[in-house]
């Protein structure tokens, strides 16, 4: 009996990849349903929200790392890089504040694919 608890406990340390893949998934799930704004609700598609529709810098940086988790999502590609999602906020803010009017997803769907 020893030894099954010694196996199990063994297993339990070993990090799970598919588990650290749900984590990833529930913290960009998390950001988009914490994410309050208007401006989405009013929206006939989140694929088309203008950078003017967030008038605080945070609400569009969530709802740029949202996006970001959406498109790695679709592309299956469920890995987090910490330094790839911070140079990719700080483009599409700079991007958003050159052209209000461009749709976020516009912005991070062309820097994902780039």
């Amino acid at each position: 009996m020893k030894n099954n608890h010694r196996q199990y406990h063994h297993n339990k340390n070993q990090p799970n990849q598919n588990h650290q893949s749900k984590i990833i998934a529930v913290v960009y799930l998390s950001a988009f349903f914490v994410f309050n704004n208007q401006a989405i609700s009013s929206e006939p598609s989140f694929k088309e929200v203008p950078c003017s529709a967030f008038a605080d810098e945070d609400d569009l940086m969530t709802f740029a790392f949202w996006l970001d988790g959406y498109i790695t999502g679709a592309q299956q590609k469920p890995i987090f890089d910490q330094e790839a999602i911070e140079l990719l906020l700080e483009i599409t803010l700079t991007s958003c504040q050159n052209n209000p009017e461009k749709a976020v997803f516009q912005i991070v769907s062309n820097l994902k694919s780039s």
